[in-house]
């Protein structure tokens, strides 16, 4: 009964180890397919924070291109308000007309007046009399009524 023991156990054996055998094949399928599954979620995270970091240094590249573009439109914008003070407008109205505080109005107007007394060609001296006449009252420049005297806005 021995020999018969040992050949029902051998085969009970051999039973359990191809069960063994495929339960560890799957296993084995399986986990290759999580370290692939792994391996594209680490790849891919990474490609696609390449691409926001190249993307984020295009963007600042085009903002500081835009930035460096704006800065003629602005001045000549500074400057046409400054022509408004010229002209006579009170800074209450050309804060009205143009849509910009009054408060800008004014910064604008003292930078201007600043920037042509820097130069030195008499640029923004009918802004400083603009912003230094007070509001509703502002010096006419060359442009204007051509006598000099002050308008009334």
């Amino acid at each position: 009964m021995s020999g018969r023991i040992s050949a029902t156990r051998a085969s009970a054996v051999r039973a359990a180890q191809q069960a063994k055998a495929a339960r560890d094949a799957e296993r084995l399928r399986r986990e290759r397919q999580v370290e692939s599954a792994l391996i594209d979620f680490y790849e891919q995270t990474r490609r696609a924070e390449q691409l926001r970091v190249a993307a984020r240094s295009r963007a600042e590249k085009i903002l500081a291109d835009a930035e460096a573009a704006a800065r003629e439109p602005e001045r000549l914008a500074r400057e046409a308000v400054a022509a408004l003070a010229d002209l006579g407008e009170p800074r209450d109205q050309i804060a009205e007309l143009t849509g910009l505080s009054l408060a800008d109005v004014r910064a604008i107007l003292a930078e201007v007046a600043g920037a042509g007394k820097l130069r030195g060609d008499g640029r923004g001296a009918e802004a400083v009399a603009a912003v230094e006449s007070g509001p509703g009252r502002a010096a006419a420049c060359s442009a204007g009524s051509g006598s000099g005297e002050p308008v009334q806005g």
